[in-house]
């Protein structure tokens, strides 16, 4: 169970889940569009949070400019490409130079208006809308220092102060602690306020170096596992070692920035060998640590609510997990990476309830939504997938109202090329959605072409212990056509591997929970059931 739950809350916001896009490399053209997903995001963030672009003159833009064209193009998705922006915006044909002004200028204003902002309203906690107050307030200082203005200045800073520490935003709090002792070193003299301002810098420098440790620390376990959902051991042992360094830490600081890192190293030294129940105590203790804040700990919440929620649903808690992810979604903003990672669990709660049209339902909700774009290139591959585990329900008549027509398995399959390399891991469940599709739609003969193919593969990459389940359940579909595609023998065949599953339950051993998207015994009891049709 590797926790791809990937850090994003305010103080180093990445992406919207988290993740930064790729930079883009090769052709021009693909370039291009990487650099098209810069000023698209531009324009959701203004739709999204209602801001005003103006012009110079801080009046609205008008209408009638091609400026106002562009903008209102982008926050209608018109514009998937600078070439396809360019050809509409200057039908008659313009320089490339010229479409280049016009962006940029349109990305200017954009930015002006986001540096206008103010977080007010519900959709905000107290503690994200302290983030921007105290960072524009901070500028504000910055600027005064910058004029010699330090009597204002100093006023200021004294009272941003204490908002910063208790919003424990570590990094401002050095930074202000630092002027101060400045301040009162150099051109005050008061010792005692000095004094004061450097011991504070001092604790801030020590605890910087702690949240910087732990931070490094989880982006290098993570680096190993982001496109990989194959278990890992070396990660695990990884994560006890860092876990080790920075525990005393945690001991000697509470910041909300290192318990958030820590903890989540801490779940990796189980989560990565799928140790489901030796992390719920860990999410629990991470809940109750934020849940105490004096501000609403909204990510910290999300993210140990999230893996609390992943971890009853492999139990087969349905009816807790039900419970976690109301209050999930109570702490969760749509449209953001860590919407789409709490709706993927959330599909997979009704994919093993089996209430698959719900889980219809939810992926439509989230290919169609205008963030999906934003997420990187493995969690939209690993979108799709599940689109075409949706896709095998309908046909089976699982799921109402789906139209499979539009599925093309072979242009799936080809198209599937980061997690077709994750041999061991989902790439398993690409080989199985192809074999249960293929006995669905009675292509028995490109079953049958496919046996030898999938033995070698078995051999090769599932014969170690962190695949036995995988290797049943493989062993298991190659029965069919070995079978002859005769219910009664395939299942005689077959039922020795499915004893294997039942020696190799998901919670004892180390096979990722995410390449099961459809728990093996339910898809196999799929699959008899589509041949018992045959046979009647």
């Amino acid at each position: 169970m590797y926790i791809s739950y990937t850090i994003s809350f305010p103080q180093h916001q990445v992406g919207c889940f988290g993740i930064d896009q790729p930079v883009a490399t090769g052709v021009s053209g693909s370039c291009r569009f990487k650099k098209m997903k810069d000023i698209q995001e531009l324009a959701y963030i203004i739709k999204q949070l209602q801001l005003k672009v103006l012009n110079p003159t801080g009046q609205p833009m008008d209408r009638d400019t091609i400026l106002y064209r562009f903008y209102q193009g982008l926050e209608r998705g018109e514009f998937a490409t600078d070439e396809g922006a360019e050809k509409v915006l200057y039908p008659e044909g313009a320089s490339a130079a010229k479409y280049r002004r016009l962006k940029s200028t349109l990305r200017d204003r954009m930015l002006s208006a986001i540096a206008a902002f103010e977080a007010n309203g519900n959709d905000f906690s107290d503690y994200q809308r302290a983030y921007y107050t105290c960072h524009r307030d901070w500028l504000t200082v910055k600027i005064l220092i910058g004029q010699n203005a330090n009597t204002a200045a100093i006023g200021q800073a004294i009272r941003l102060l204490k908002e910063v520490q208790r919003y424990e935003f570590t990094m401002l709090t050095m930074d202000i602690a630092a002027y101060l002792a400045y301040q009162f070193g150099l051109r005050e003299s008061n010792d005692k306020k000095f004094r004061e301002a450097n011991e504070l810098y001092t604790n801030c420098r020590l605890l910087i170096d702690a949240e910087c440790m732990a931070e490094q620390f989880y982006m290098q376990l993570m680096v190993k596992v982001v496109n990989q959902l194959a278990p890992n051991k070396e990660v695990a042992t990884l994560a006890e070692e860092y876990y080790q360094q920075i525990a005393g830490k945690m001991h000697q600081f509470s910041s909300y920035k290192l318990y958030l890192y820590g903890n989540m190293i801490n779940m990796m030294r189980y989560s990565a060998i799928n140790q489901f129940e030796a992390v719920l105590p860990i999410c629990n203790d991470a809940i109750a640590f934020f849940e105490k804040k004096p501000f609403e700990a909204r990510v910290p919440l999300q993210m140990f609510y999230y893996q609390k929620l992943l971890c009853l649903i492999q139990l087969r808690q349905f009816e807790e997990s039900r419970e976690v992810a109301k209050r999930c979604i109570n702490l969760t903003n749509e449209g953001n990476f860590n919407w789409f990672k709490y709706k993927e669990l959330y599909l997979k709660l009704t994919f093993y309830s089996q209430n698959y049209s719900e889980g219809a339902h939810i992926i439509k909700a989230v290919l169609s939504h205008t963030r999906f774009d934003f997420l990187p290139d493995s969690n939209k591959e690993l979108w799709k997938i599940y689109e075409s585990y949706s896709y095998l329900l309908a046909k089976m008549g699982k799921i109402d109202g789906l139209s499979t027509n539009k599925f093309k398995l072979n242009k799936f399959v080809n198209e599937t090329r980061i997690f077709s390399k994750d041999k061991s891991g989902m790439n398993v469940a690409i080989i199985v959605l192809k074999t249960m599709y293929l006995l669905v739609e009675r292509r028995y003969d490109q079953i049958l072409d496919d046996v030898v193919g999938i033995e070698r593969y078995c051999s090769r990459y599932l014969s170690n212990q962190n695949s036995l389940r995988s290797s049943n359940f493989i062993k298991m579909l190659l029965q069919i056509p070995l079978g002859q595609f005769d219910a009664i023998l395939v299942e005689k065949r077959a039922k020795r591997y499915f004893k294997g599953l039942d020696k190799n339950p998901r919670l004892l051993h180390d096979q990722t929970y995410e390449v099961e998207i459809i728990p093996y015994e339910t898809l196999w009891e799929l699959a008899l059931e589509i041949l018992r049709k045959e046979s009647s």
